[in-house]
């Protein structure tokens, strides 16, 4: 998670789904777990196993909820 900014993944994910003109939600959410690495792609798969039905707003909010908070620990304690 080091010098990972969950703020900037997002805009850089909407800035290409954009350039490509995905507006499916099924597909933009399964796009998204594709850009995910290591422990955060686990993560994603479980979001989305635990919210079947979730919308990408609702996996943005819970990614930068969830990984925000793990930078911000990681800051106090470096």
């Amino acid at each position: 998670m080091k010098d990972t900014d969950p703020d900037a993944h997002i805009r850089v994910f909407k800035k290409i789904i954009r350039g490509i003109g995905e507006t499916m939600e099924a597909d933009i959410i399964n796009l998204f777990g594709f850009s995910l690495q290591d422990n955060i792609s686990e993560w994603g798969k479980n979001f989305v196993q635990d919210h079947i039905n979730c919308t990408f707003e609702e996996l943005e909010q819970g990614f930068c909820k969830c990984f925000q908070n793990v930078k911000n620990e990681e800051e106090v304690y470096m």
